[in-house]
């Protein structure tokens, strides 16, 4: 991997009042955990990339997820991949790095994100039994379709039409992601 992909570009930092202002932010007042994750923007042989959904709302966000304490966190990015949209990927360029302060589960989540291009052919995925039970599956959609599909989201989320709490950092979190992407594309 080049020293490229190494390399981190802070992007933001989101506190509880960025995502619902309507909450009290009293992080100053909180011990947080730190929590590793990683997130991919995996493109297929079109140029698509792929969106994680489930049935329970109509939200979506980047494949991803946390970093286990004896991977790296490419290894984790690459085996999330492998399991929530079932692909072999490998890593192309850190697209940056995304702090956010979860008050509710004294969180400091560190999101690391990639762009990622698809290794030989879609797979399925390797669903938890709460995954399958709550409907997760992928989409592929083109790069600005997938901006069209997050600005909604961040509208619903600005009107306090999102009522799940993790979800809510994930869009602001992803919609940053996905347009630095743009801009590094354009």
């Amino acid at each position: 991997m080049s020293s490229e992909v190494n390399m981190s570009k802070s992007l933001a930092t989101f506190f509880q009042k960025d995502v619902f202002p309507s909450k009290n932010d009293n992080w100053k007042d909180l011990l947080f955990e730190d929590r590793l994750t990683g997130k991919a923007i995996v493109f297929d042989n079109e140029n698509k990339i792929a969106l994680v959904g489930t049935k329970v709302n109509s939200l979506y966000q980047l494949p991803g997820g946390g970093i286990d304490s004896n991977e790296s966190i490419e290894d984790g990015v690459i085996r999330e991949c492998l399991e929530e949209i079932g692909c072999e990927v490998t890593l192309i360029k850190k697209i940056g790095v995304i702090d956010d302060y979860r008050n509710r589960d004294k969180k400091h989540c560190i999101n690391h994100c990639y762009a990622a291009k698809l290794v030989g052919e879609k797979g399925a995925p390797a669903l938890t039994e709460d995954e399958a039970k709550n409907g997760l599956h992928v989409v592929w959609v083109s790069l600005d379709e997938a901006v069209q599909i997050f600005d909604k989201e961040v509208l619903q989320l600005k009107k306090g039409e999102i009522p799940f709490y993790n979800t809510g950092y994930n869009i602001l979190r992803d919609i940053f992601f996905l347009k630095e992407m743009q801009k590094n594309i354009q």
